[in-house]
């Protein structure tokens, strides 16, 4: 028999660790310790989620990231995830889906890629696509902030029909602090679906309730003739984009 064939059928003893073998936890009461552990994520599962899904829960969240004035009453927090990156996806009932971000301590050169003449869109096929990105400048109190505005081709469209959630005009905006080293950014979306871009004006007046730069007023919530919070009509936004 040659050293070869020797050394194949010796056993591979792995190397010993300390505390309980893994082979101990999987095999006997291994199953019950597995289907316990199972239950304990699953219960910490729907937890988070509900939290993710609690607006109360986010809007507290948004606000240790991002100072507001007020909470406009425009604004519907759908739901907030915070795994990697934190993110909160808002609905603007004025026209519009929205999403801030928080990348935390990101490299200056992400959003330079981003915000950059070189930005050629991209996205994943079926699935999302940036189209015909257009990189400019937005005045927001006092700071000009840099801004790619695109057609957004999302949505889930593996048999690609001609109109599917999650396309419009859209844009991104950089909401980083002077002088910091993170990232945050707004990502904005037109649901009406028209492909007219996003205008300066949408993005300032979403994030008037913000305090982005040091030329604002004070945002207060308009109220209608019978002193509630009023709202546009859904849409109202949108039809006036694009001028």
């Amino acid at each position: 028999m040659s050293e070869q064939e020797e050394w194949a059928e010796e056993p591979v003893v792995p190397p010993k660790k300390g505390g309980l073998p893994g082979w101990l936890l999987f095999c006997g009461g291994g199953c019950l310790i597995a289907v316990i552990l199972g239950a304990i994520g699953a219960f910490f599962a729907v937890k988070e989620v509900q939290k993710m899904m609690d607006p109360e829960v986010q809007w507290e969240s948004l606000e240790e990231s991002f100072e507001l004035d007020e909470r406009p009453p425009e604004l519907t927090m759908i739901f907030g995830s915070h795994i990697g990156i934190d993110l909160w996806m808002i609905q603007d009932n004025r026209g519009y889906i929205a999403a801030i971000y928080d990348f935390g301590e990101a490299e200056a050169q992400d959003r330079d890629e981003l915000f950059s003449e070189d930005f050629q869109g991209g996205g994943v096929p079926g699935l999302s696509k940036i189209e015909d990105p257009e990189v400019g400048e937005v005045a927001v109190q006092g700071r000009t902030l840099p801004i790619v505005r695109f057609l957004n081709q999302g949505g889930f469209n593996p048999g690609g029909q001609e109109e599917v959630a999650g396309q419009g005009g859209a844009c991104f905006v950089d909401l980083t602090a002077e002088g910091t080293p993170g990232f945050q950014m707004l990502f904005l979306m037109r649901m009406d679906g028209k492909k007219d871009p996003i205008s300066d004006e949408a993005v300032q007046q979403f994030l008037e309730p913000f305090v982005i730069g040091p030329e604002r007023q004070l945002y207060s919530a308009p109220v209608d003739a019978d002193g509630g919070a009023q709202g546009s009509d859904e849409g109202e936004g949108a039809e006036g984009d694009g001028q």
